[in-house]
């Protein structure tokens, strides 16, 4: 009876509340991370406390990294809130309930009752998409204003293109481009590129062409060389008076405006506010030199989203493959099974093209993946898994569950062994139960692994992250510097690998980049005590200050990121100089 009188609305609003509870509960337990988090959340909170809205900045330094939204979102959250690490995260899991519940609806409308849960279930349980939204960064903002550009762009191409939904694609476009800049236009693009590449029967020739052209951007000139298929679509879609009209359903004539009203106020701001300096590395360096080189050595090797995916995508990659290998037989005969396809596979090739790569670039397409997981297992009854596809299975829930025992067994974490083991083994008893009813009972499998998934990652995200990060160097150096504060004493910082400690410290705490400008600071014989990492306390402080001083404090802790313990001292002039 609930079945039936289940509607698309109250499927969504179902799984948007509950993945709202599982994001946003337990949120603020854990300090800010190191890394990007800390980044946003610093640059966000500066922008709030400093009340310029306009050019974001990170330590007092102008932040180019990423536009603007982001960080709107966040300043605002701090102004209801207060300045916490629950209100950095907040946005992010706003977006990220708001994401699962429009899958929700758009997974009920076609494949009927049960279908928006699950859909709603199973991009909740992917441990990337879990991660995200409970991290103050871009990527589930982002995730939310390109899911909604690409449903309202499949309206708008294979469906019953409206006013109204030409207004939300350019709407939705406008604000994913003003929260993480090119890159819901390089999904878009890419998805059309796939559309016109999948759909159409390819002669040897062609094929060994285009072949050639992915391995040379992929090897020399990065993405820049879609350029070339895009032509190639534009050329063949003119030719077709039905794409001709499909075109013009998109409104140009108002789309246009509507996307620069989004974009350009604050575009324009930016650009008098620096003298063009953010475009410069905005689009120089984070947009063209990010498909050329490898930034900051996140680089990645041929497939590198296909394998990160059978962790990243569990528990539902393998149905996927199926499901996709499915569709890929119907696609000429299925207008919407082809653009599922063209949405997941066209920016899976476009970022195999771009040499910087993170295992977040791909998740703007895995709501396309899981509507033909859904449809697949809506479709003609509960449709049962091929055995080949078990191993897939059981490989991902192994993967996924040893992720809380691996630092365990690297770093000497006392109290952290029995719940790490606790979660480690809930999730194999569970991939392996489900594994062995995957082939006879393929929904129900699906439902039971999503469900475990999900509480699997509520504990890891939420109290194992929160008791494993009292480890962490930057939280126990934070606890150390607000100590001396309390003590009366300036804290400044030279050089700054720790960078979430900024967001726990006053506002204009000063970082040093040299060691010219410490020295001036610490000739100043103020009551200033500056905190650097041993390492490069040892390896330049003594010969280049020329000054006595005396170590304050030693803190040892985890360098998660570098995968080692290290070690940051607090030190002063000695007070008889």
């Amino acid at each position: 009876m609930l079945r039936q009188r289940s509607t698309p609305a109250s499927e969504a609003c179902v799984i948007g509340l509950l993945v709202l509870v599982c994001l946003a509960s337990g949120i603020g337990l854990s300090p800010i991370l190191n890394g990007d988090e800390a980044r946003f959340a610093q640059a966000s909170r500066e922008m709030f406390l400093n009340r310029d809205y306009v050019v974001p900045t990170f330590g007092g330094q102008p932040r180019y990294d990423k536009p603007i939204l982001i960080y709107w979102a966040t300043a605002g959250s701090f102004r209801v809130f207060g300045v916490t690490p629950w209100a950095a995260r907040f946005p992010s899991a706003t977006a990220a309930a708001l994401c699962a519940a429009l899958l929700a609806w758009s997974a009920r409308r076609r494949c009927g009752p049960g279908a928006g849960l699950a859909a709603g279930l199973l991009l909740a349980a992917s441990p990337i998409f879990f991660f995200e939204g409970r991290t103050c960064t871009a990527d589930a903002l982002n995730l939310l204003w390109t899911l909604i550009a690409m449903l309202a762009l499949e309206q708008l191409l294979i469906g019953r293109p409206t006013r109204m939904t030409a207004a939300t694609f350019w709407l939705a476009t406008g604000l994913a481009v003003l929260t993480k800049g090119p890159v819901a236009p390089l999904f878009i693009g890419s998805t059309l590129c796939g559309l016109w590449a999948f759909g159409r029967r390819w002669e040897v020739m062609e094929f060994a062409f285009a072949v050639i052209l992915i391995l040379i951007g992929a090897l020399v000139f990065g993405p820049i060389l879609l350029v070339v298929p895009a032509v190639a679509a534009i050329v063949s879609a003119l030719g077709r008076t039905e794409i001709r009209r499909r075109i013009a359903g998109f409104h140009w004539y108002c789309g246009m405006p509507v996307f620069g009203l989004v974009t350009l106020p604050w575009a324009v701001a930016a650009w008098r506010s620096t003298s063009g300096e953010f475009f410069t590395v905005a689009v120089g360096r984070h947009v063209l030199e990010r498909g050329q080189v490898a930034l900051e050595g996140h680089s990645g090797f041929p497939g590198f989203y296909l394998v990160t995916a059978v962790i990243l995508c569990f528990p539902w990659l393998a149905v996927a493959l199926k499901a996709g290998t499915d569709a890929w037989r119907q696609r000429r005969d299925a207008p919407v099974q082809l653009f599922l396809l063209a949405w997941a596979l066209g920016p899976l090739i476009a970022l195999e093209l771009v040499q910087t790569k993170l295992v977040h670039y791909w998740m703007p397409a895995y709501p396309a993946l899981i509507l033909l997981v859904v449809g697949w297992l809506w479709t003609a009854g509960d449709r049962s898994l091929p055995r080949g596809f078990i191993p897939l299975h059981l490989l991902g829930g192994s993967l996924l569950a040893a992720i809380p025992v691996i630092p365990v067994l690297i770093f000497d974490l006392p109290g952290l062994e029995l719940p790490a083991l606790v979660l480690s083994g809930l999730l194999v008893m569970i991939t392996i139960a489900t594994a062995s009813t995957l082939t006879a009972r393929s929904r129900f499998s699906i439902w039971v692994s999503a469900a475990g998934t999900l509480i699997f990652l509520a504990f890891l995200f939420g109290p194992f992250l929160s008791r494993f990060s009292e480890s962490f160097i930057g939280p126990q150096a934070t606890v150390a510097a607000l100590d001396h504060l309390k003590q009366g004493r300036s804290v400044a910082f030279y050089g700054l690998r720790d960078e979430e400690m900024l967001f726990s410290l006053p506002l204009g705490t000063k970082i040093h980049r040299t060691v010219d400008e410490l020295n001036a600071t610490l000739s100043e014989r103020q009551n200033t005590i500056v905190c650097a990492r041993e390492k490069d306390f040892h390896r330049g402080f003594q010969k280049a200050i020329g000054n006595p001083f005396e170590v304050v404090e030693r803190v040892e802790g985890l360098d998660l990121g570098r995968g080692r313990r290290a070690a940051t001292v607090f030190f002063q002039l000695r007070e008889d100089q």
